[in-house]
């Protein structure tokens, strides 16, 4: 949950902060601003300035970034898909109806008994399942039940991981369009650059800033 609002929170500095840049912009009714249109697809912008190679950079970035993000939400629900049936043959649970807490809870103890017992020694009635077939678990083996759980943290970690890919899309949008507002204005200042580079040996992407004085 907190990486979410964290991506909410990102979401909305990026667009206060692209909003106050085209505010910026002088108007152009014959075409877009390369700022715009780096904001919309990162490399547009850069490629109409006359900056193929800086454009095809962004472009791979993008393309990465999309691709992680596809790779990975798939990858995670193909392995929900799989504990979830796992859990019904080897607990004799009922699959529908389910949160994230009851996976969880699912993993860490054996029976729905186990798990009633052990909250209610620790005095927390609210979090009790009721004691009927929609919500009862039992596991074969304890050996099944760990398995299943690995399984289960491994589909969250891989959600996890698209969650940050998305914030990676949208900071991809923001720089590429501030490396085309500064492209645009690199006649005046040439001090500053933001440059994307792609570490094919180490399979990295990310941003270079320079600086010079």
């Amino acid at each position: 949950m907190l990486c979410i609002n964290q991506v909410k929170i990102s979401t909305v500095v990026i667009l206060f902060f692209f909003t106050e840049l085209m505010l910026c912009q002088p108007v152009n009714k014959n075409s877009l601003d390369p700022v715009i249109k780096s904001f919309l697809v990162p490399g547009w912008g850069q490629n109409e300035l006359g900056y193929k190679s800086r454009s095809k950079k962004y472009i791979y970035v993008e393309v990465g970034i999309l691709l992680s993000l596809y790779t990975s939400s798939k990858y995670s629900n193909e392995i929900k898909r799989n504990y979830i049936a796992y859990a019904a043959k080897h607990a004799g649970i009922v699959t529908t109806g389910k949160d994230r807490e009851y996976w969880v809870d699912i993993g860490n103890f054996n029976t729905l008994n186990d798990y009633n017992s052990e909250h209610l020694r620790n005095r927390e009635v609210g979090e009790l399942y009721p004691q009927t077939q929609k919500w009862n678990w039992n596991w074969d083996t304890s050996k099944n039940r760990k398995y299943f759980e690995s399984r289960r943290i491994q589909s969250d970690k891989m959600k996890l991981f698209s969650t940050f890919a998305i914030g990676g899309l949208f900071l991809n949008h923001f720089i590429s369009s501030i490396d085309a507002l500064y492209l645009k204005r690199l006649s005046t200042s040439k001090s500053f650059s933001i440059k994307p580079y792609i570490a094919k040996k180490d399979m990295l992407v990310g941003y270079k800033f320079e600086l010079k004085l």
